[in-house]
């Protein structure tokens, strides 16, 4: 999955969406006028879920076995478990790969 991230762009347009809902929401108030009372209800309840979802996005991660995994705790692979192995198929272990830039070539 992408990991999408707020900045500073995306919190300048959800400040221009709390503006403009209120704008809406006082004309409408002011005017008495049923359609923009409906659209500053709407522009309201979406800038309250673009609020939740932009600190959602820019809150520190937590330091833990998986940052970078992108998955919930425990999802990903685990001591052991190849992210190329097959189900049921034994997964070769790491340090018997010969690193081949300590041998020496002889001619």
């Amino acid at each position: 999955m992408v990991k999408l991230r707020s900045t500073r762009q995306d919190r300048t347009l959800l400040i221009a969406v709390w503006v403009l809902t209120v704008i809406v929401l006082v004309l409408g108030g002011l005017a008495k006028s049923p359609i923009l009372l409906v659209w500053g209800t709407v522009g309201l309840i979406a800038a309250i879920y673009l609020t939740r979802v932009h600190f959602r996005d820019t809150r520190s991660r937590g330091l833990g076995p998986d940052i970078g995994s992108g998955g919930p705790p425990g999802s990903g692979p685990g001591d052991g478990e190849g992210e190329d192995a097959a189900p049921g198929q034994p997964v070769a272990d790491a340090t018997a790969k010969t690193d081949t830039s300590d041998v020496e070539e002889s001619r």
